[in-house]
């Protein structure tokens, strides 16, 4: 698999994982509201510790930086 989530979109996506989890393990209003938070919440998790987003890979986009070539060797 090819990673295509980049470190600030894995951050980013960690921390609205976790607040999708908080809401909806306080939320009590709607189970099914609450439910849909807590399920979006760890499919957001996993795709940022997996650092690969099934949509991105659909739609041929990625938020990572191609990885360098190494230092420049001056000759």
């Amino acid at each position: 698999m090819v990673r295509n989530v980049g470190a600030i979109d894995a951050m980013l996506r960690g921390v609205l994982a976790a607040l999708l989890v908080l809401f909806g393990v306080i939320l009590h209003e709607s189970q099914v509201l609450s439910f849909a938070a807590i399920l979006l919440g760890i499919v957001l998790m996993a795709t940022a510790l997996t650092r690969e987003c099934p949509l991105y890979r659909l739609l041929h986009i990625g938020t990572r930086r191609p990885p360098s070539a190494g230092p420049a060797h001056r000759t």
